[in-house]
């Protein structure tokens, strides 16, 4: 049996010595699992990234540095836009799009002609692209409210019960769980519309919606509708079935060009691995080879920010050999520059005379018009409905040729001439074009496509 404390210090002195003993244990295996990590090749990777943005970072109270006039080419700050179109966690709605309660049955205002204004529900895990419609529905005399979704399968029954009684017209911002549950509840005389962007035919949601149940369905795509129609068997001449590219707000985006745009290639989003960031550094390198003005800004997202990365073994090992290269290759070394995800995407384009698009699928890319819309020239590799969206000219079938085709324009001292004939084009997905197509089909209730909406946004 141990000695027993004689005194009120000796216990005190013992259970401190205790607390030591425990305490120098806990910084010991703490040690080793820092050890552990930073020997691993996902720690470098981070860590070199964060190499990338501290020292532009650190450059920021300086005068901005364009492209071929330092390592560099430098963000500013200012304006708003949305970027990478990943939704922030669910948080209490903007003023004027609160979720409805039970028995909220009136409308906030009337319609000009005296009879209650419609009131239009928003619902889905991700809002952000349904952003101008409210606006615009709002700005129209409609009541806008939402019924937003923890993740694409899971909401709060309650809440969207309440907000199912409230509403005249339900919009499904993406084909997912919330337009399966909306499709299987609605009210007679309710009218549901859902937009299909591409995520969705990687799921199984859309089959399991009851389509009869659906007054409008909008894909973004004319290549989207027809390979859903092909994995689920519908109809495409369905009358319920339109094409309606995402909108882009030309007026925050008109900025001028900054000095040296015309050497500065600029990507918005470079994860998850489809967005081929990979090919971005091809094009870059064999451009460098003629000029080394030439350099890559990409905007978004890291890796490592998004939980999901972590399960994903052969997405983590593709950005790790991503970091080595732009670590060992010297033409790439200063050349390339890491922008965090933010509202500057107006500002952040000033910079880009070029806007990339390496990805192996896309829908509508609302990066690539927002670019476009600023003057910046596209630069597409071709994947499926890239022929179909854009002028030849500007998609082609690898780096090789995108490079060849830049410094051939270049040459002929083309580039302004080019970002000008690539605003004009950008025009036909403003809210002035494609505006009056979403009034039909959310305030006045017509069923069935608009007369050259589709047509008049593909060519």
């Amino acid at each position: 049996m141990g000695e027993r404390p004689r005194t009120g210090q000796q216990a005190e002195r013992r259970a401190l010595v205790a607390d030591l003993i425990r305490t120098q244990a806990i910084l010991q295996a703490r040690s080793e699992q820092l050890q552990e990590i930073f020997a691993s090749r996902w720690y470098r990777l981070a860590r070199f990234a964060w190499r990338l943005r501290r020292g532009a970072v650190l450059r920021k109270a300086g005068p901005p540095r364009m492209a071929g006039e330092g390592s560099f080419a430098q963000p500013l700050d200012s304006a708003t836009a949305e970027l990478d179109r990943r939704e922030p966690a669910p948080g209490p709605p903007p003023p004027g799009l609160e979720a409805p309660r039970a028995g909220d049955q009136e409308p906030a205002r009337q319609g000009e002609s005296g009879e209650a204004a419609t009131r239009l529900l928003l619902a889905g895990h991700s809002l952000s692209f349904a952003a101008g419609l409210a606006r615009r529905a709002s700005n129209g005399g409609a009541v806008v409210r939402e019924d937003r979704w923890q993740t694409h399968g899971a909401h709060s029954e309650e809440a969207s019960l309440a907000a199912l009684a409230w509403a005249d017209v339900v919009h499904c911002e993406w084909c997912l769980g919330n337009a399966v549950w909306y499709s299987r509840n609605k009210r007679p005389g309710q009218r549901l519309v859902v937009r299909f962007h591409r995520m969705e035919l990687d799921t199984d949601y859309p089959g399991e919606v009851d389509l009869a149940q659906v007054d409008a369905m909008v894909f973004v795509a004319g290549h989207v509708l027809e390979r859903a129609c092909e994995r689920w068997g519908w109809d495409p001449g369905d009358p319920r079935f339109e094409v309606i590219p995402n909108c882009v707000d030309p007026d925050p985006l008109q900025l001028p060009k900054l000095p040296g745009a015309q050497f500065c290639l600029a990507a918005i989003g470079y994860v998850p691995r489809l967005k081929r960031i990979d090919r971005a550094l091809d094009l870059l390198e064999l451009l460098r080879r003629e000029n080394q003005r030439y350099c890559l800004v990409v905007k978004g997202r890291e890796p490592w920010e998004h939980a999901w990365m972590a399960g994903r073994d052969d997405d983590r090992a593709y950005y790790e050999a991503i970091s080595e290269r732009l670590e060992r290759t010297p033409s790439l070394r200063g050349a390339v520059s890491f922008e965090p995800f933010g509202d500057d995407v107006p500002a952040f384009l000033q910079q880009a005379g070029w806007i990339l698009s390496t990805s192996e699928v896309e829908g509508h890319s609302v990066a690539l018009a927002e670019a476009m819309t600023s003057g910046a020239v596209p630069v597409v590799i071709e994947r499926p409905g890239a022929s179909e969206q854009y002028e030849e000219r500007w998609v082609h079938g690898d780096a090789a040729a995108a490079a060849k085709a830049i410094l051939a324009t270049e040459a002929r001292g083309e580039a302004a001439a080019e970002g000008e004939a690539a605003r004009r084009f950008a025009e036909r997905w403003s809210w002035e074009r494609l505006g009056p197509a979403w009034d039909e089909l959310l305030l006045t209730g017509r069923a069935g496509r608009p007369a050259g909406i589709a047509a008049q946004a593909q060519t």
